[in-house]
């Protein structure tokens, strides 16, 4: 009787509650995982204009450039690919950085002389 009650979307929980008791503690965090990133998913396609964090977290481009710079002269990256995937992980845990904004902060730190990059891709630092 009880199932008869319950909606469709309902009974697909409970059976996954069910299932999910039976794994190791590291499927359920793996699930876990899983189910935050296709909510989040789910929740962004649904309401679009309702995620409004933008001006939080807006830096200008000078800011970025010495977050940047201070980071990239300890990780010294010997290649201009290096230099690009770098501040790619600088940037992963706020939503990334695109390409457009990698090469502008690569041409910022080199008119401020953090770097630069010969035609063969290597890197030099320290010429401020």
């Amino acid at each position: 009787a009880l199932a008869l009650m319950m909606k469709p979307d309902e009974s697909v929980y409970q059976s996954i509650v069910e299932q999910s008791e039976k794994l190791s503690y590291r499927n359920k965090l793996r699930l876990a995982q899983l189910l935050i990133q296709l909510a989040r998913k789910e929740e962004e396609e649904t309401y679009p204009q309702e995620r409004v964090d933008e001006p939080t977290k807006k830096v200008s481009d000078s800011e970025m450039a010495s977050y940047v710079a201070e980071r990239i002269v300890k990780l010294r990256p010997g290649k201009r690919s290096g230099v690009m995937n770098a501040i790619g992980a600088m940037f992963q845990f706020q939503g990334g950085v695109s390409e457009q904004d990698k090469e502008a902060i690569v041409k910022e730190l080199i008119r401020r002389r953090v770097l630069a990059i010969d035609p063969t891709g290597r890197v030099t630092y320290g010429i401020a």
